[in-house]
């Protein structure tokens, strides 16, 4: 049986074990009075990598941001306008690999 936090580190970093920690994740009850997990610089990074080298889709990356806005057991604070832009292409422009390139080198420096 897969707990809530290693559900959602597998879903938020594309892990091997993401379909089943989205079934496990259904679980737990949605609202969450406590943060189990950050998104922090570095896991942001590896996702943007992800869609950078082919790994996942602009849709993909889209409804990670999406998953991410709605829970109230991730904190993104550190990474907020990042993961708005990713969730509100629509608002903020396409997802595409130039834009997440550049993206990814302001988040590094």
């Amino acid at each position: 049986m897969m707990k809530r936090v290693e559900a959602l580190v597998q879903i938020i970093t594309f892990g091997e074990c993401r379909e089943p920690a989205f079934s496990a994740l259904c679980q737990f009850g949605f609202d969450s009075d406590v943060e189990l997990v950050e998104i922090s610089d570095s896991i942001l990074a590896d996702v943007l990598q992800l869609f950078i080298a082919g790994f996942i889709s602009a849709d993909e990356l889209e409804e990670w941001a999406n998953f991410i806005e709605c829970r109230d057991d991730i904190n993104f604070a550190r990474n907020e306008g990042y993961i708005y832009a990713l969730s509100n292409p629509e608002l903020m422009g396409e997802i595409n690999t130039e834009k997440i390139i550049k993206m990814l080198e302001v988040l590094m420096n």
